[in-house]
């Protein structure tokens, strides 16, 4: 009977002990850490970031003038024009009638213009510039959208 005692005793005992550790409060983050933490970072490291680094579509002018049209073909007036090495920004572009490729710029400020997109004429590439620029790019070529409905193949 004492065996028999003793087992109840130590079951109510384990009982007692579940009880109060499942009553017992639980850490938080507050309590755990007390103090302030300093995380330093290297000054030569970068952060990961998930902004984009801001591209735009720009021409190199490969010959020594490039006229500018009015609109995407030989046909149309000449507005402008280009030296050889200058830089412009591609807005769109479209094929005319007659095969070729015709580029959509920016020469000036709310102006747009057509070139000729021959590689034989123009180098096409990337640039990576900052968010302003980028800002106005993406703005111009919104505008340009509606230039390109308009813009007929040839007149």
């Amino acid at each position: 009977m004492a065996k028999h005692f003793f087992l109840l005793k130590l079951n109510i005992m384990l009982i007692v002990i579940l009880f109060l550790v499942g009553c017992a409060p639980t850490p938080t983050a507050t309590s755990v850490i007390s103090q302030p933490v300093s995380i330093e970072t290297p000054i030569n490291s970068q952060l990961p970031t998930s902004t984009p680094i801001p591209e735009i579509i720009v021409g190199v002018v490969s010959v020594d003038v490039l006229n500018i049209r009015e609109g995407p073909g030989t046909s149309y007036p000449i507005v402008g024009a280009l030296n050889k090495d200058e830089k412009f920004y591609i807005l769109g572009e479209v094929v005319n009638s007659t095969n070729n490729k015709w580029l959509l710029i920016n020469p000036t400020s709310n102006s747009f213009g057509w070139v000729i997109g021959d590689q034989s004429y123009v180098t096409i590439q990337t640039e990576i510039v900052d968010l302003s620029t980028y800002l106005i790019w993406q703005k111009n070529v919104g505008d340009a959208k509606s230039a390109l409905i308009t813009a007929t193949a040839s007149p």
